[in-house]
């Protein structure tokens, strides 16, 4: 008899708390505010990521993504190939995957024109240097660019011959 009572007891209990619990959670008006606040917060991202784009090709940490159509693909433990366009004297600095690049360049902003001259590097070996020597053969060749949404792309006619990406 003892043992019923105890488990009349429980299904009541049990009957009572599922009764009174709301199948889905209605959102406090506290709740809302916080998605509001969050929602308009993530707004506020999208909107700074997109105006913090350069538009501009000079003093740009611009990482190497594509050389003539193929991916450029890093592994962790490996240094990510880039270039810089320095104001200062039109110098390019970078890294070519295996070497320290240096060199000159030629700007012409209303044309969307660009030029590199007496690119140099550093002559050390690597795993990485036909990549390498594929990235400074492509270089040589560039005539013009645009920058479309944090991507530089440097172009000869109608075709890319090497893809960048803007690093903060």
């Amino acid at each position: 008899m003892y043992r019923f009572y105890r488990l009349a007891v429980l299904g009541i209990g049990l009957c009572v708390m599922c009764g009174c619990t709301p199948s889905t959670p209605e959102p406090t008006p506290t709740a809302q505010h916080e998605e509001n606040n969050q929602t308009q917060a993530l707004n506020v991202d999208v909107k700074e990521e997109a105006e913090s784009l350069p538009t501009h090709i000079q003093e740009v940490h611009w990482k190497l993504i594509g050389v003539e159509g193929k991916a450029v693909l890093a592994s962790a433990d490996e240094r990510e190939a880039y270039v810089i366009l320095k104001l200062e004297n039109q110098r390019l600095q970078g890294f070519g995957g295996c070497n320290i690049l240096l060199g000159s360049y030629t700007l012409d902003e209303p044309r969307q024109g660009v030029g590199f001259e007496k690119v140099a590097s550093t002559m050390m070996a690597c795993p990485r240097l036909q990549d390498e020597r594929d990235f400074l053969n492509a270089l040589s060749k560039v005539k013009t660019y645009t920058i479309e949404e944090g991507v530089l792309l440097l172009k000869s006619g109608d075709k890319t011959l090497l893809s960048f990406e803007a690093v903060p």
